[in-house]
């Protein structure tokens, strides 16, 4: 499997997630996120769950009430309510625990990471969902 976008970033064949994810996740290490110190991937293969009892792709420690969810193409392009439904209880449950989650639309991804990930981590949330 492999995936390219403006920045020619490359998924590798071992990576546990989507292609998204995966670019992520590099753009987040390009803005100085370090994994394992400021922020875990926490891949579908793992559960993805949190004591919180959420599934997330990305949790920080720094800033320590911030995650992230890569939301994929399908979902953005109407994969249904049960799905747009989890998104907003999950969001609903971490603000309970005073985390903030944020939304990345796949397509926006792709097109300009950088940008999507920056904003982000500035708790803006460009979604559609």
């Amino acid at each position: 499997m492999e995936v390219t976008t403006q920045q020619q970033s490359r998924v590798p064949e071992n990576w546990q997630g989507s292609d998204a994810s995966f670019i992520a996740y590099e753009s987040l290490v390009r803005q100085g996120k370090q994994p394992g110190i400021d922020f875990s991937y926490n891949p579908p293969t793992q559960g993805r769950r949190m004591d919180m009892d959420v599934e997330v792709d990305f949790l920080f420690s720094n800033p320590s009430d911030l995650a992230i969810q890569v939301q994929e193409s399908f979902y953005a392009h109407q994969s249904g309510i049960s799905t747009q439904s989890r998104d907003i209880l999950n969001k609903v449950r971490l603000a309970g625990f005073g985390k903030t989650l944020v939304l990345l639309d796949h397509d926006q991804l792709m097109q300009d990471p950088d940008w999507l990930i920056s904003e982000a981590l500035q708790y803006r949330d460009h979604s559609r969902g």
